[in-house]
């Protein structure tokens, strides 16, 4: 009997085992995007049952459901929910699709993240993908014309930081320096020192309620970036890509050669190269340049001209083929608890002028752990080591060296002055040993504390370490009139912060529908600099160089440092109600070291609402809105004045060292360069913001559309002063400035389907600004406040107004010429119709602000296929464009003849009267420099992907491989001459001396082909 029960009850455990069995099925399966990529790490859940999955790298996944007809849901940021009943398939091929809009996307503001569809100010986000395919040195390359409101300049030197302007200039003497906000805490190295591929995001805070909480610092907008970070729970990545890039300038200009050189000469003594009887438009047959042309020569340049010299001195200082290298390296990847991403790059890029090089090595290490349920740390680190080592020569000796003499002489050697004038041999600053090396390493650190016991409170630490340190050595034996100098200067700049962040977000009701979060933020920052140089000139024997600067007989030893500090506290409040009515307002209190005690504290508020209309119950039936919401923000912002600019400042130089007595020592003065300003105090910009966001037809159509108006008062201003004060300005506050704008974004999406994807963007953005007062002075007594003509500022005009003359032609022969011009000279229009071309005549021509720009993306996917380009475009605008710019007084009645200048200069001479330039040496009673217009339109980036078949590479044992081919700058179109209207440098040659190192103006804007491939495994 015993027996028999044992045998019945195993017979029972063995028919519920097989029954539970029977239950269980295995459902596997890929999932894919609708462009036909696998996507990863999608939640894959049976409805009504506990158990879950996770898809992998590959998009694949596999579940155990327990009844055949289980309805499984696949769930991801980003894609639409979605279930589908298993049935009898055991392999399921699932598409997501993208959300109807990006509403749920994660926007990085001060001190946190927000939803885009909570947001209630203006930021705008960056589409990096947009241009993944277009590599560049500098993420903001890449950002050029594609945010509206945000200016970001043109380069022309290989690793050039470019310049940034959002909505507009509001400072006549403040910091005009945007703030870059990295992974949460202020940056202030240089952009080009953050590797693109690492950076995973940019979002631009425009208007002043987002910019407020940065308060002092945030006057000039501020760029928020973050860095690529690991994934929990993903499975490990290694990627590798690489580019080629082959650049060239996007105009060809060149300068005149032997044969059009001298005709250029006879052109400009006209009436000896030419007849009178013809106008002076046909050739005198005995015209000879050494004779006739009016240049004063040195036997050997008479020697070099007679022998036939036909030098091309502007090509020789160019590389005949400049380029970019790239090579980068990641692994990402993550545990239950760690995530970890890991970056090493290279980029060498060679320019286009000699010795203008650019090499940087990055590595990049960012981990995050959650330690327990309530504990987080992380760090994120980067280094960057950058060499621009090597003198760049200056382009203006280049172009005015004539090709009638050579650099060299027979032997080989370099001739100092060849041109027997002032114009030293460029070619011998390339002869200088130099070395030129940026480096830059940061850490931040960070904890996150879950508040045990009081849900939704938060206590964060931010603990940022920023130290760059420079080196900059040259030596070379042609310098001190070719007796030798070398010099060395090494200094470092250490910044420090440290944030303390209490947050605290709740539901104040059980249905969840009002939401609060709160923060109080405290922060300091100490900016610590030291640079030490030492040089020497008149060298008996260099040949160690810099390395040895005891050897140089007359030594120079100077040194210097600063400090600057600030403190900060801030509290801020976002409530929303049931997604439908959202507010946000802070208040931050800052200081500031650089202002005198008793005006170092400064109090910076904003508030913000935002009404989201498409929740509201009365559009439940208009199924193809998929958002609409208003916006309106106002905020008070500040901006900086440099360091110590409130304090009596002075200066030790040998140049003011003394001896007071027969026999008796040099002693050292110090010499008073500022005066003290104790009343001296913040600028701050008041500024409101009203937006509407959008999106219609699933999303197909969105954008937001934002209208500005800020008032900027007690402008930071260093005021003029009589020579009796012992210094030339002081600094204090003046007067204002309002500046007005419009902003809009529409983004298309007409075709989404499994195979096709089509997307089309348009920005546009308009600023408007005026100075609405100045110093208050009405000396004139007209009973209207007095204008800065001297400086160019005129109140009810713009910051950028050029005040100057009108022109009306050119003189040509016959004319009643006035005494002291020539045929060739420019006319002006008498506007006060008194006779005389004076001061009384100038007027404004324009403005140097664009009217407006805008930019268009455009993205098609076919399969494996994409196709991208972007045009970037500036209307309006005038600069200065003057042929002769940057020749000084190289360009003489005398020296005209004997230096050479560009061939596509469109100037006066008898037989070209309608030219649009001036004769060079015509004379000119009145300081004078043309302006034109610089609208341009350019196909900026456009590029070809192709991503390899996954079954195919898989073969090989990768996950993902593309390749692709892109172009940058290959088509500009413009009325502007000269070399580019984006970087207004015009036909000119007017170079810009920072340190040891040139970096010209007047370059060409580089055009390039680039060919890349991006490997994953």
């Amino acid at each position: 009997m015993k027996k028999q029960f044992i045998l019945l009850v195993s017979f029972i455990l063995l028919f519920v085992m097989q029954s539970m069995i029977a239950q269980t099925t295995n459902v596997s399966g890929v999932i894919l995007d609708q462009a036909g990529l696998p996507v990863p790490g999608v939640n894959i859940s049976e409805k009504g049952a506990k158990n879950n999955t996770l898809s992998d790298y590959d998009g694949k996944f596999s579940i155990n459901s327990s009844k055949p007809n289980a309805v499984l849901t696949f769930s991801f940021i980003g894609f639409k929910t979605k279930q589908v009943t298993a049935g009898s398939s055991k392999t399921l091929r699932i598409v997501m699709e993208e959300e109807s809009s990006v509403l749920d996307e994660v926007v990085v503001v001060g001190y946190g993240t927000q939803k885009k569809k909570d947001l209630t100010g203006a930021v705008a986000s960056a589409n990096l993908k947009q241009f993944e395919d277009s590599p560049n040195t500098s993420i903001l390359q890449s950002l050029q014309g594609s945010l509206p409101g945000v200016t970001i300049g043109q380069t022309s030197t290989a690793g050039a930081e470019p310049t940034i302007l959002i909505r507009g200039r509001s400072t006549l003497g403040g910091n005009t320096g945007v703030l870059v906000v990295l992974d949460g805490a202020i940056y202030r190295g240089a952009f080009t020192d953050l590797n693109p591929t690492d950076i995973e995001s940019v979002d631009v805070l425009r208007d002043p309620s987002s910019k407020a909480i940065y308060g002092a610092q945030a006057a000039n907008g501020i760029i928020m970036v973050t860095s690529k970070k690991g994934k929990k729970n993903q499975k490990t990545e290694v990627n590798y890509s690489t580019f080629y890039s082959l650049q060239t300038p996007i105009k060809n200009r060149r300068t005149l050669n032997r044969e059009e050189f001298i005709e250029s000469s006879r052109l400009n003594q006209y009436t000896r190269g030419f007849t009178a009887v013809s106008g002076f438009t046909a050739p005198n047959p005995n015209y000879d340049y050494l004779n006739d042309s009016g240049g004063a020569f040195t036997p050997d340049v008479q020697n070099s001209i007679n022998s036939g010299t036909d030098f091309n001195w502007f090509e020789a200082g160019q590389n005949a083929s400049p380029y970019i290298v790239d090579h980068q390296f990641s692994v990402k990847g993550g545990s239950e608890k760690t995530s970890l991403f890991l970056s090493a790059g290279y980029t060498d890029q060679l320019g286009w002028i000699l010795n203008d090089n650019y090499n940087r090595k990055s590595v990049r290490i960012n981990v995050d752990h959650q330690v327990n349920t309530w504990l987080k740390v992380g760090v994120n680190t980067f280094g960057t080591f950058s060499d621009r080592s090597g003198n760049s020569p200056n382009l203006q000796s280049f172009v005015l060296m004539s090709p009638l003499i050579a650099p060299t002489t027979s032997d080989g050697k370099f001739v100092i002055n060849p041109s027997g004038s002032s114009l030293t041999n460029p070619f011998l600053q390339i002869e200088a040993d130099n070395l030129n090396k940026q480096n830059n390493i940061g850490a931040q650190a960070y904890l996150s504390i879950d508040i045990p016991g009081i849900k939704g409170l938060n206590y964060r630490l931010n603990f940022n370490n920023n130290y760059r340190w420079n080196q900059n050595y040259n030596s070379n034996i042609y310098e001190s009139n070719g007796l030798g100098a070398a010099r060395k200067e090494n200094s470092y700049t250490f910044d420090t912060a440290m944030d303390h962040i209490v947050s605290y977000n709740t539901n104040l009701d059980k249905d969840r529908r009002h939401n609060l979060n709160a923060q109080i933020i405290y922060g300091y920052n100490k900016i610590e600099n030291e640079n030490t140089v030492a040089a020497a000139t008149q060298f008996a024997n260099q040949s160690l160089g810099y390395n040895n600067l005891g050897v140089g007989l007359i030594p120079v030893i100077r040194s210097g440092g600063y400090r600057e500090q600030f403190l900060s506290t801030t509290a801020r409040v976002i409530y929303n109600y049931a997604g439908k009515y959202l507010f946000n307002a802070s208040i931050r209190r800052d200081g500031h070291s650089a202002f005198y005690p008793g005006k170092q504290i400064g109090y910076f508020p904003a508030a913000s609402i935002g009404w989201v209309i498409s929740e509201e119950g009365f559009l439940n039936n208009f199924k193809k809105i998929d958002q609409l919401k208003l916006r309106a923000s106002y905020g008070l912002n500040g901006n900086t004045s440099p360091r110590y600019s409130s304090q009596n400042t002075y200066s030790s130089r040998v140049r003011d060292q003394y001896v007071f007595g027969d026999n008796a020592n040099t002693v050292n003065s110090f010499v008073l360069e500022r005066l003290i300003s104790p009343d001296l105090t913040w600028e701050k910009t008041a500024g409101y913001n009203a937006g509407l966001d959008f999106g219609f037809f699933n999303n197909r159509i969105s954008g937001n559309l934002d209208y500005y108006l800020s008032d900027t008062k007690d402008m930071l201003f260093d005021r003029s002063l009589s020579a009796t004060n012992g210094v030339d300005t002081d600094r204090i506050n003046i007067g204002g400035i309002r500046n007005t704008g419009l902003e809009a974004v529409v983004n298309f999406n007409p075709v989404r389907t499994e195979n096709w994807n089509w997307n089309f963007g348009f920005n546009i953005s308009k600023n408007d600004n005026s100075i609405t007062s100045l110093t208050g002075n009405d000396i004139n007594n007209d009973g209207k406040e007095d204008d800065l003509v001297q400086n160019g500022y005129f109140i009810g005009k713009s910051i950028g107004t050029v005040f100057t003359y009108v022109e009306d032609g050119i003189y040509q022969l016959g004319d009643d010429i006035p005494a002291g011009l020539e045929p060739g000279a420019y006319r002006f229009k008498d506007l006060d119709g008194n006779g005389l071309i004076n001061e009384a005549d100038r007027t404004h021509i324009g403005r140097r602000e664009a009217d407006y720009q805008f930019g268009i993306t455009n993205s098609v996917t076919y399969k494996n296929f994409s196709l991208r380009f972007f045009i970037n475009s500036i209307q309006g605008g005038i600069s200065e464009n003057d042929p002769w710019a940057g020749a000084g007084g190289f360009y003489g009645i005398n020296t005209f003849v004997a230096n050479n200048k560009f061939s596509d200069i469109d100037y006066w001479s008898p037989s070209n009267p309608n030219a649009e330039y001036n004769r060079a040496n015509s004379g000119s009673l009145v300081s004078y420099t043309p302006f034109r217009d610089r609208s341009f339109v350019r196909l900026q980036d456009i590029s070809v992907a192709y991503a390899f078949d996954k079954a195919l590479v898989k073969k090989a044992g990768l996950a993902n491989v593309k390749c692709y081919v892109s172009g940058k700058n290959i088509a500009t179109w413009t009325n502007w001459k000269g070399w580019d209207p984006e970087t207004s440098s015009g036909l000119g040659i007017s170079p810009i001396l920072a340190g040891n190192r040139a970096a010209f103006s007047a370059l060409p804007v580089m055009m390039s082909v680039n060919f890349g491939l991006d490997i994953t495994f």
